[in-house]
């Protein structure tokens, strides 16, 4: 079963336009999901795009930590993760840390 009443961090970066991550305000805060959604995250290499619940069917968001992978065009900087951790769409390991 999925989580139930998440907090995810919310959060838009002022570049994403269209109703992407749109949780009512531009404001960065914390929006509570309804059951069985969990916390999603987007981020570039610098910032964070996109913040906040996400429907994901069955088991889609396995891990209780942001652990962010790869998405879009291959070697592209957009990365992506899915976690069911309180807020845990707040801080992307990796992101910051990385190494070269």
């Amino acid at each position: 079963p999925g989580p139930h009443n998440l907090t995810c961090v919310s959060n838009k970066h002022p570049s994403v336009r269209g109703e992407l991550g749109d949780a009512g305000g531009a404001a960065a805060g914390a929006v509570r999901c309804p059951p069985g959604q969990c916390c999603i995250g987007i981020w570039n290499r610098s910032h964070a795009l996109v913040q906040g619940c996400w429907g994901g069917e069955g088991d889609a968001c396995p891990s209780a930590t942001c652990s962010p992978s790869p998405a879009g065009t291959p070697g592209g900087s957009v990365l992506l993760c899915l976690c069911h951790g309180h807020l845990c769409n707040g801080n992307a390991t990796g992101t910051a840390t990385a190494t070269g």
